[in-house]
């Protein structure tokens, strides 16, 4: 009976610390939308006040912070004494980097070619010139931001947290769960069921990745490149947003199943396909070396 007690202090304790984290990234969001109403407050021409709230760079930068905040006031606050880390101190980050990097372009183009070639996509180049350049620049940014902003709240903190108390296994697991439903408010992530199951297959890839490599950056890496040059280079939305100036213009012709649809490359079967051949790939690649369950994986 007190064992039971125990495991129920415990789950409710993680569950507690989660949900606490997302308060936090929540209550900031909050405060960036009052500086929103605040700084666009403008009067018509009746004297009422008209305010515009939108999902501009102030808050997509903002919501990033946030999630990065949250994470570290989190761990800084509960967990820095416990044993476990965030993932961002690991040997060879840079060369584990770079693996990322080069899946992610490897996963996204392999998808992207697979669609083109089965006919649910055209591709025409775009012409060069300073909107295309700028806009090229701006992703890096962007995704950049993203990137870390989002791996070290899902694989860093809730990934190491459930590690830390229920083993690799249920983390991976939970951390996949949680990353999907953040991105269920997203245009078009239930269109169709694939969008959510590609969600949930990105993130088992990540959360693996981040089991067996020991830490972050691999994960960083894909989670980077695989946006940007679905965005930013193969012209398709990312996740449901808007499409931005690319490399090759995109026509969708159909069958959403097999293009995406409005969901972009992650809302087709085939990314599916793809990322279940990836996260085999990783596994065999790097967890041979170093099992699953491993205790010194995360730290």
């Amino acid at each position: 009976m007190i064992k039971v007690g125990n495991i129920i202090k415990s789950a409710a304790a993680v569950i507690g610390k989660i949900l606490l984290s997302l308060a936090l990234v929540f209550g900031i969001v909050f405060i960036i939308v009052l500086l929103q109403i605040v700084t666009s407050a403008t009067k018509d021409a009746n004297g009422e006040i008209q305010v515009e709230i939108g999902y501009g760079d102030l808050f997509n930068f903002g919501m990033m912070g946030a999630f990065i905040i949250a994470s570290l006031a989190m761990y800084l606050w509960f967990e820095r004494k416990k044993g476990w880390s965030l993932g961002f101190k690991q040997r060879s980050s840079s060369v584990f980097a770079l693996h990322g990097l080069a899946g992610g372009i490897l996963l996204i183009s392999l998808s992207s070619v697979i669609i083109w070639a089965m006919g649910g996509i055209s591709w025409e180049a775009a012409e060069w010139n300073q909107e295309l350049v700028q806009s090229l620049l701006w992703g890096i940014l962007l995704y950049v931001c993203a990137a870390f902003s989002e791996e070290i709240f899902s694989r860093g903190y809730v990934q190491g947290l459930i590690r830390h108390h229920y083993g690799p296994k249920m983390a991976i697991v939970a951390s996949s769960l949680l990353f999907a439903i953040l991105h269920g408010m997203n245009p078009g992530t239930f269109d169709s069921p694939f969008p959510i199951i590609v969600l949930i297959l990105a993130g088992v890839i990540m959360s693996v990745a981040r089991e067996v490599t020991g830490g972050l950056w691999w994960s960083i890496g894909l989670h980077l490149s695989w946006n940007y040059f679905q965005g930013y280079v193969y012209g398709f939305k990312v996740s449901g947003t808007d499409v931005v100036p690319a490399v090759l213009h995109t026509t969708d012709n159909g069958p959403s199943s097999l293009s995406g649809g409005t969901f972009g490359a992650e809302g087709s079967y085939v990314s599916i396909v793809v990322l279940i051949i990836g996260i085999v790939g990783v596994y065999y690649l790097y967890g041979r070396k170093s099992a699953v369950s491993a205790p010194t994986l995360a730290q």
